[in-house]
């Protein structure tokens, strides 16, 4: 069972995820997991470190998928590419769930700081990594795209994270599939 720091910490990211981060108090929370509210101030003293504190630890969750795939030298870049975008792939399957950081990008302007830091952190680590993978993949012979793969990596992080957004809009469960082939067959040129 987790401890309370992570009961916490996983409370609120479902919080964000459903509603956006200004859709929930610690109240909320409490009531979620049987604690008092005083407990989430021991853990976490302001909503805006609690924020921070969850988008940290899902950033490490992907940089410690990041990190594998490039560790393990029987990957190939299209595999890479696939077990990258496993994660995503099941906010796509979800009814509710979408991308943290994408949703907290929407309320950008409105979050603290701290907040805003990480996010945007978030989205220059993938954004890097992409390339990174589109680069070697293309000189490798796995991947054929035009333009540079700094552009294609924007193109792609861009169109995932919009598809998640409309998909749940829409409820249009074919509007992530759709996006996913189109970037599927950009890349094999």
């Amino acid at each position: 069972m987790p401890d309370t720091s992570d009961q916490i910490l996983d409370t609120a990211e479902a919080l964000i995820q459903r509603g956006g981060f200004h859709a929930f108090s610690f109240q909320d929370i409490a009531d979620r997991i049987g604690i008092k509210k005083a407990s989430i101030y021991y853990h976490h003293p302001a909503k805006a470190e609690l924020g921070r504190a969850v988008i940290a630890r899902y950033r490490q969750r992907f940089r410690d998928v990041m990190t594998a795939i490039e560790k393990d030298k029987s990957i190939g870049y299209q595999d890479g590419l696939h077990l990258y975008l496993e994660p995503i792939i099941q906010f796509a399957r979800s009814d509710s769930d979408i991308c943290l950081c994408g949703i907290l990008g929407g309320e950008y302007l409105a979050l603290p700081e701290s907040m805003q830091a990480e996010i945007a952190a978030y989205f220059e680590e993938h954004q890097a990594w992409l390339t990174k993978l589109l680069d070697r993949g293309r000189k490798a012979g796995e991947f054929h795209f035009p333009g540079p793969p700094a552009k294609t990596a924007k193109l792609i992080f861009s169109a995932v994270e919009g598809a998640l957004l409309i998909k749940r809009a829409t409820k249009d469960t074919k509007q992530f599939d759709d996006v996913m082939s189109l970037i599927k067959g950009i890349l094999r040129g």
